[in-house]
């Protein structure tokens, strides 16, 4: 458990002190019935876990479709997404550091 208290320790310490820090890699990509677990990580740190619904209908609207179309990416092209840079939000909650896709931030390749 320490090591991972450590390794959390020194990532929120480089966000603090490297303010352009704007993309992390998707590692991982998980799929679980009508949800897609895009897996973020930066180098010595655990990683950030960030589901997405996927729709019955795919509209503007839809977060994980935002997300494909940045990459040119169609809905059954998801693993493709491991190794891309995403833009990010970052905070500290409850002393937490926590990655978040920046959805909004998100234009096409």
């Amino acid at each position: 458990m320490d090591g991972d208290i450590d390794n959390t320790v020194e990532a929120l310490d480089s966000v603090q002190s490297n303010g352009d820090l704007d993309t992390v890699e998707i590692v991982e990509v998980t799929e679980e019935s009508q949800e897609v677990g895009l897996h973020l990580q930066l180098p010595g740190s655990p990683d950030f876990e960030q589901w997405l619904n996927r729709p019955p209908v795919w509209g503007a609207n839809c977060d994980l479709k935002r997300v494909l179309d940045a990459y040119e990416l169609g809905p059954d092209e998801v693993e493709q997404l491991v190794g891309k840079q995403v833009p990010v939000n970052r905070e500290v909650i409850d002393g937490t550091l926590n990655f978040e896709i920046d959805i909004e931030d998100l234009s096409p390749e």
